[in-house]
């Protein structure tokens, strides 16, 4: 398997969570793991690992402040002291 590969074969998702084939499947139906990209029989590697994140309780969170936001917070902030 390339390591810049984005795309995996049922196959080498589930050798890529160390899972066989058919326990892949089985979490995939389960809504463990993510469905295949739509018209495809592949799945994203992306989705794979935010999954796999998820269950490792190390998901991003979507709710952290970006750098712009802050900075759209504190520039307010000095504007509404003025």
């Amino acid at each position: 398997m390339t390591a810049n590969k984005r795309l995996l074969t049922r196959q080498e998702a589930a050798a890529y969570c160390g899972l066989k084939p058919s326990a892949f499947s089985d979490w995939v139906r389960q809504g463990t793991m993510p469905k295949p990209v739509p018209g495809t029989r592949r799945w994203d590697k992306s989705a794979i690992d935010a999954k796999l994140d998820t269950m490792a309780g190390i998901a991003k969170n979507d709710n952290a402040e970006t750098p712009l936001q802050k900075w759209r917070r504190e520039h307010d902030a000095r504007r509404a002291k003025s």
